[in-house]
């Protein structure tokens, strides 16, 4: 993937899955409202100093019980986590 952005850029694996998603756009693949929900996602990380708070830690410990445990786990995504991480969720 060509992007422009320096990695020595303190927002370096932001810029890059913003391109990714403008990509996934360009194609087709998300809903118009994708950018607007992937930037709020982005300030909420900003405004948590960029980690992961106990509480959502532990939900997702408790997620991940739930389809371990699961008969039948199905894990619904939107246009963006496939755009993100497809493979991963794979």
């Amino acid at each position: 993937m060509k992007h422009a952005a320096d990695p020595s850029h303190p927002r370096y694996r932001s810029l890059l899955m913003r391109h990714r998603l403008e990509v996934a756009a360009k194609k087709g693949m998300l809903a118009d409202s994708a950018m607007i929900a992937h930037g709020r996602g982005e300030a909420y990380d900003y405004l948590l100093g960029e980690r992961t708070i106990p509480s959502a830690h532990f939900a997702s410990q408790i997620a991940l019980q739930s389809l371990q445990q699961a008969e039948h786990p199905v894990l619904s995504v939107n246009g963006n986590v496939v755009a993100l991480a497809g493979d991963e969720v794979l």
